[in-house]
């Protein structure tokens, strides 16, 4: 997980080796999502959703995908 600003990232590295840059707030409560090494998803600590690494929902509350960031370079 990377900050910028106020802002927390998720930047996980598909099996190619692709970069993407997703939001680490769940789309349910807003709670920030940790990752789970061993189930390789990531997970909310506040009503349980769960999030792949592409951020498609895997397990309920959430019903939302985690959102796409736009990490623009820092001047």
């Amino acid at each position: 997980m990377i900050r910028r600003g106020a802002r927390h990232h998720t930047v996980p590295r598909d099996n190619d080796g692709t970069l993407s840059a997703l939001s680490a707030r769940c789309t349910h409560p807003g709670c920030l999502v940790r990752f789970n090494d061993t189930e390789s998803t990531w997970e909310c600590p506040c009503h349980g959703s769960r999030f792949d690494t592409s951020g498609s929902v895997r397990q309920s509350p959430a019903t939302q995908p985690l959102k796409p960031a736009h990490l623009a370079p820092t001047e």
